[in-house]
C-alpha cells in the first residue's frame, strides 16, 4: 500500500492487486505453518475462556500502544493475574481504547489514509501477541513491542517532516534529537535491569509485588546468598499468591532444606510434584531429601526419574552418585559422575563427590586428583579445598 502496488488508482480487486496477492500467498503459508509449529513447540497452558481472551486482547491492544510511545515502567515479567475479571477497570479501559482507535482509523481512512493503515498494521502485527493463543505465564511482554513499533514510528516520522515544512527544519531537528536522547537514556537506565538476577526480579517486584514467579525467584536469589530466612518469606508470599505453582513449593522446599528441615522440604517437593509431575528439579531434589533423611535406596529412585525427564541434568547425575556412595557402591557412583562431567565439563562438584567416593573407598591418591580439578574450575570451593587436605593428609599416612 505505501508503495501504491494495492489502494488508490490500481485498486483492491484489480488484475494487478491480484498479481501482488499471488507474491504474497507463499509469505502467508509460511507464516500460517509457523504460527502452527510455534503453538506445538511452545506447548501452551490452559487456555482462558472467550471472554477473558476479549479482555486480555483489548488490554494488550492499550498497553503495546502505551509502551510504544512512552516506554516507562517497563518490566522482564508482567504476570498474567490468577482471576481474569472481564469488567475489571483495567480491561474496560482497554475496551474504550479499543473502540477510540478503530473510530480514529475509520475516521482517518479517506483524508489521512496514512494513519488508518498505520493504525491498522499496528493491530494486525500485535494480533499473535494479544492473548488469542496463551503461550507463557506473562499478560503481555515490553519484547512484543518491536514487531509492531514500526507502524507508529512511520507516522512519528511524518509528523516530523510535517513540522519541519510548516516550521523549519531546525525545530524538527531539535525534536527529532531530543526523541532520541531521550530513548537513549532509557534505554541505558533498562538494559541495566538485566545486569543480575536480583536486579532483574527486584525490578519485576518493584513494578508488580503481586508477582508470584518473581517472589519465588528472588527466594532462590536470597539462598544463593545464604539469606535463609529472608528466601524463605518470598517462598511463602509465592505460594501463598499462587497455590498452584510447582516453582514456588519447589523453591519452599528448597529453603527448608536449607534451614535443616527435611521432612517439610520433602512436603514441598512432593506438592510441587502433584503440580507438575515432569519436574524433573523437584524430582531431583525431593531424592536429595530423602538420602538426607536416610533413605538413599529411595532417593535413587527419585534421582532416576529427574534424568528421564531431563537426561542433560549434570546435577541430578552427581546427586545419583551420592545416594549410591551412601550405600557403598563407589564404582556404580563413580558411572554418574562421569555422566556428570560429559554433560557439563565444567562441573566442580562432580569432580569433589567423585574425589569424596574415592576417599572414603581408601584411595586417596586417585581422590586428591578429583578435589584438584574440582579447585581448578572453582578455586573458592570451601569443601574440596578442605577434603583435599585432608586426603594429601590420609595419602602420606598410609604411604608411610
Amino acid at each position: 500500500y505505501p508503495l501504491r502496488r494495492l489502494g488508490g488508482a490500481i485498486g483492491w480487486w484489480s488484475a494487478a492487486a491480484r498479481r501482488v496477492y499471488a507474491k504474497l500467498v507463499p509469505f502467508a503459508a509460511l507464516a500460517v505453518a509457523a504460527a502452527a509449529l510455534s503453538i506445538i513447540a511452545l506447548h501452551p497452558p490452559s487456555q482462558l475462556g472467550f471472554a477473558q481472551k476479549v479482555a486480555v486482547s483489548a488490554y494488550s491492544i492499550l498497553f503495546y500502544v502505551r509502551k510504544t510511545v512512552v516506554p516507562t515502567s517497563l518490566s522482564p515479567l508482567y504476570e498474567m493475574p490468577r482471576q481474569v475479571d472481564p469488567i475489571a477497570a483495567r480491561y474496560v479501559l482497554g475496551y474504550l481504547f479499543a473502540i477510540a482507535l478503530a473510530a480514529v482509523a475509520w475516521a482517518a481512512r479517506r483524508r489521512w489514509p496514512a494513519v488508518a493503515i498505520a493504525a491498522t498494521g499496528f493491530v494486525l502485527i500485535t494480533l499473535p501477541m494479544l492473548g488469542i493463543v496463551q503461550n507463557g505465564p506473562q499478560i503481555a511482554a515490553d519484547r512484543y513491542t518491536y514487531d509492531a513499533a514500526p507502524a507508529l514510528a512511520v507516522l512519528a516520522a511524518a509528523a516530523l517532516i510535517l513540522v519541519g515544512r510548516a516550521t523549519s527544519g531546525a525545530i524538527a531537528t531539535a525534536i527529532g534529537a531530543a526523541a532520541i536522547l531521550a530513548l537513549s537514556a532509557l534505554t541505558w537506565t533498562q538494559s541495566g535491569v538485566w545486569h543480575d538476577s536480583k536486579t532483574l526480579w527486584s525490578r519485576v517486584l518493584a513494578v508488580d509485588s503481586g508477582s508470584s514467579i518473581a517472589h519465588s525467584a528472588m527466594a532462590n536469589v536470597m539462598y544463593r546468598e545464604n539469606r535463609i530466612d529472608d528466601g524463605l518469606e518470598q517462598s511463602r508470599r509465592a505460594v501463598e499468591l499462587a497455590p498452584d505453582l510447582a516453582e514456588g513449593y519447589n523453591a519452599l522446599g528448597v529453603g527448608l532444606a536449607r534451614q535443616g528441615k527435611p521432612a517439610e522440604a520433602i512436603g514441598a517437593y512432593e506438592r510441587a510434584l502433584a503440580l507438575k509431575p515432569e519436574f524433573d528439579e523437584a524430582e531431583n531434589n525431593l531424592g536429595v531429601a530423602l538420602a538426607e533423611q536416610g533413605d538413599p535406596a529411595s532417593a535413587i529412585t527419585h534421582h532416576a526419574r529427574a534424568v528421564a525427564i531431563n537426561p542433560n541434568s549434570s546435577s541430578a547425575q552427581v546427586d545419583w552418585g551420592n545416594a549410591l556412595v551412601r550405600l557403598g557402591r563407589t564404582d556404580e557412583a563413580i558411572e554418574h559422575y562421569v555422566a556428570a562431567l560429559r554433560l557439563r565439563p565444567d562441573n566442580a562438584d562432580a569432580h569433589h563427590n567423585w574425589g569424596v567416593a574415592l576417599a572414603r573407598a581408601g584411595r586417596y591418591e586417585e581422590a586428591i586428583g578429583q578435589f584438584q580439578a574440582a579447585l581448578r574450575l572453582d578455586p573458592t570451593h570451601v569443601e574440596a579445598r578442605a577434603y583435599l587436605e585432608k586426603a594429601t593428609e590420609l595419602a602420606k599416612r598410609t604411604s608411610k
